[in-house]
C-alpha cells in the first residue's frame, strides 16, 4: 500500500492537478534516456534532444507556477507557446560556455520562486500563512531529492546484484538512464504532490524539534558569524582606506541571503521576547548593501559590465529594497520579497536591458575605445593595456562569438574564419585555434592572460602552471603505424617505462628526449627538447602538438596531450600518445 501511495497514487494526483508539469517531466526524462542510449556525440539528433530537455525542464517549474496562479486560466496555453518559441530560438546548446545554460538556470529559479507567491497573487496573506506554504514547498523540494537518491541507491544496487548473480552483462548506461527514469516518474511527481492546496494552508504552524534546532542553532549562529566577518572587513576598509576587492560583493550577497533566509525561518518562532531583534536584521543589511554598491561599482568602472556584475548589482538592489521595505512598513508582507525578486530575474534574462545585452554592448564599447586609443600597440606596450584588450576579446568571443566584434575588426574575423575553414577541410582532426590568440597576434602583440599580467607586475613566474591542451585528439589516425602507446613524464614521481611486450621494446620519456630500447640495446634517442622549447615560446598554436620523426629504422609520431610547466617555467609533466613502427 505504501509503495502504491508513493508511486501510482501520487502520479495520478499530480497528473490531475499539474498535467503539463508532469508531461514535461516525462518528456525530459525520455529525452535523456534516448541520449544516453545513443551515447551523446554519436547521436545524429543530439542537439534537438538537448533543446527538448532544456525546454521541458523549464516547463516543469513554469507550468506549476502558472497553474498555481489560478486553477483555470489561459496562461498555461501562453506557456506552451512560450516554450515552443524558446525551443526555436535556442542555439549552441552543445557549447558548455554558452549563455543558454546560465539564462536557463535563472529562468528556472524565477519560476521556482513564483511557486511561493503564485497562490497569493490576488490575496494579502499574513506572513505566517505565506511562510507555511513556502516552507512546505521548500521541504517538498529537498525531500523529493533525498527520496530520489535513496530510491536510486536501492534500485541501482538491485540492478548490480542481478547483473552479478545472473551474469546478465547489463550495460553501464542503464544506471544513468535509471536516474532520469526516477526523476521523470517519481521525483517531480512527489514534489508536485506535496505542494499544498490553498485551502490546506493554516495560520498556525509549530516547528518540529529538527526545525527548531536547524533555525535556532545552525542558521542563526551562521548569520551572526557572517555579519561579524563582514563588519570586521568593513572596519578594515574604513581604517586602512584600501577599498574592497571584487570578491567582496559576492560575499555580501551570499551572507545577506543567509540572513534573510534565517529571518524567514524564524517566522513561527517570533515572540514578544524576540520581536525587538526583527528590525536589527534589516538594519544590519543596509550598510552591507551600500558597501556592495561601492565594490561592484568599482569593478564596473574598471572593467565595464559583465553578466556576473549585472546580477550582483541586481541582487544588491533587491536586498536594499527589501531592507527599506521592512524597515519603513510595519505590515510588510513576505510575498513582495519573492514577487520583487522574480520580476528582477525576468528583467535580467528576457527584457531589452537583460544582463547579456547590457554586458555585450558595454564590452564592445570598451574594446572599441581601447583599440582607438592604442592603434600602434605591440609587445612593448603597457601590459595592462594588452591584458585589457586580450581579456575583452576573450570575453566577447567565448560568450557571443566572433559576430559580436564584426563591427570592430571585420578584416581579422574574415581572415580567421577563412583560415579555419581551410584547415578543417584539409585536416579532419583539426580542433581549431582560439580567436583571442589569433586576433591579438594580428593586432600586433601576443595574447596576455591574467597570470601573464600578474607575473609581469610581480616580477615572478606565473602563479599557475601553463597547460597546453590538445582536446582535438578525440580521434587518432594511426594509419602507417603498428603500435599505439601512452607516454608520461613527471618530475614529481618515478615513472615506469612504457613497453611493447611483443617486440620487447621500451620507451622512456623525459623533458628532453624519448629513449627507445630493444632489450638492453638503444635503438634511438629522439630529441624533443627543441620542439618543446618552441611550443613554450609560441603557445598561441598550442593545440597543434604533433611531433614527427622518421629514419631508416623507425617511424614515430607523438601527439602531446598536456604539457605542464611549474612555477619556474620548467616542464613538470608531459602526457602524450605515441604511434610507432619499426621498419
Amino acid at each position: 500500500m505504501n509503495l502504491k501511495i508513493l508511486s501510482f497514487y501520487k502520479l495520478k494526483e499530480s497528473l490531475k492537478r499539474f498535467p503539463l508539469s508532469v508531461i514535461s517531466a516525462l518528456i525530459m526524462a525520455l529525452a535523456m534516456i534516448v541520449i544516453i542510449e545513443f551515447e551523446n556525440n554519436d547521436f545524429e539528433y543530439l542537439e534537438e534532444f538537448l533543446k527538448v530537455i532544456i525546454v521541458t525542464s523549464l516547463g516543469v517549474f513554469m507550468f506549476t507556477a502558472l497553474k498555481l496562479l489560478k486553477d483555470k486560466n489561459p496562461l498555461c496555453l501562453v506557456g506552451v507557446v512560450a516554450l515552443v518559441v524558446y525551443y526555436l530560438v535556442l542555439d549552441d546548446v552543445k557549447d558548455p560556455s554558452s549563455i543558454i545554460f546560465e539564462r536557463h538556470l535563472f529562468l528556472s529559479l524565477m519560476f521556482f520562486l513564483m511557486i511561493f507567491w503564485a497562490p497569493f497573487f490576488k490575496d494579502n496573506p499574513t506572513n505566517e500563512e505565506f511562510w507555511d506554504h513556502t516552507n512546505k514547498v521548500i521541504f517538498a523540494f529537498f525531500t523529493s531529492i533525498l527520496f530520489s537518491i535513496i530510491l536510486y541507491a536501492g534500485l541501482s544496487g538491485a540492478l548490480y546484484a542481478v547483473d552479478s548473480l545472473f551474469s546478465l552483462q547489463i550495460n553501464s548506461k542503464r544506471y544513468g538512464q535509471l536516474i532520469f527514469l526516477i526523476i521523470g516518474l517519481f521525483s517531480v511527481n512527489y514534489f508536485l504532490s506535496q505542494i499544498p492546496e490553498k485551502s490546506q494552508i493554516t495560520t498556525k504552524h509549530t516547528y518540529t524539534k529538527v526545525e527548531n534546532i536547524f533555525t535556532r542553532y545552525i542558521l542563526t549562529p551562521l548569520t551572526v558569524g557572517y555579519f561579524i566577518i563582514l563588519y570586521a572587513y568593513s572596519a578594515k576598509v574604513l581604517i586602512t582606506g584600501v577599498w574592497p576587492k571584487g570578491v567582496l560583493a559576492w560575499f555580501i550577497v551570499a551572507f545577506s541571503l543567509v540572513a534573510l533566509v534565517t529571518y524567514l525561518f524564524w517566522t513561527p518562532l517570533w515572540s514578544e521576547k524576540f520581536k525587538a531583534y526583527k528590525r536589527w536584521v534589516f538594519l544590519a543589511l543596509l550598510p552591507q548593501t551600500l558597501l556592495l554598491f561601492v565594490a561592484i561599482g568599482m569593478r564596473i568602472e574598471a572593467y565595464s559590465w559583465s553578466e556576473h556584475r549585472y546580477m550582483v548589482l541586481l541582487f544588491g538592489v533587491w536586498l536594499f529594497g527589501v531592507s527599506l521595505y521592512f524597515l519603513l512598513f510595519k505590515n510588510a508582507r513576505y510575498k513582495w520579497i519573492f514577487i520583487a525578486l522574480s520580476t528582477l530575474l525576468l528583467i535580467s534574462q528576457v527584457s531589452p536591458i537583460n544582463a547579456y545585452t547590457v554586458s555585450k554592448n558595454a564590452q564592445i564599447k570598451r574594446l572599441t575605445l581601447l583599440l582607438n586609443e592604442h592603434k600602434d600597440i605591440s609587445n612593448k606596450s603597457d601590459i595592462d593595456t594588452r591584458y585589457a584588450i586580450s581579456s575583452t576579446i576573450e570575453y566577447l568571443y567565448s560568450r557571443f562569438g566572433t559576430k559580436s566584434m564584426s563591427s570592430i575588426m571585420p578584416k581579422i574575423i574574415k581572415e580567421y574564419e577563412d583560415n579555419e575553414k581551410k584547415k578543417k577541410e584539409s585536416d579532419k582532426h583539426y580542433y581549431g585555434e582560439d580567436f583571442s590568440y589569433y586576433a591579438t597576434d594580428k593586432l600586433g602583440f601576443d595574447y596576455v592572460s591574467k597570470w601573464d599580467m600578474l607575473s609581469a607586475k610581480d616580477g615572478n613566474p606565473p602563479p599557475f602552471p601553463t597547460l597546453f591542451d590538445a582536446r582535438y585528439l578525440s580521434v587518432l589516425d594511426i594509419k602507417g603505424y603498428d603500435w599505439l602507446l601512452d607516454l608520461h613524464f613527471s618530475i614529481y614521481e618515478n615513472m615506469t617505462n612504457d613497453k611493447i611486450e611483443d617486440i620487447n621494446t621500451t620507451f622512456e620519456l623525459n623533458d628532453e628526449n624519448l629513449t627507445i630500447k630493444e632489450g638492453n640495446d638503444h635503438i634511438k634517442v629522439v630529441s624533443i627538447a627543441q620542439f618543446l622549447q618552441n611550443k613554450k615560446q609560441n603557445h598561441r598554436n598550442n593545440k597543434q602538438l604533433e611531433f614527427l620523426f622518421e629514419d631508416e629504422n623507425i617511424s614515430l609520431k607523438i601527439m602531446f596531450i598536456d604539457i605542464i610547466f611549474d612555477s619556474n617555467k620548467s616542464i613538470s609533466d608531459i602526457y602524450a600518445k605515441a604511434m610507432y613502427r619499426k621498419k
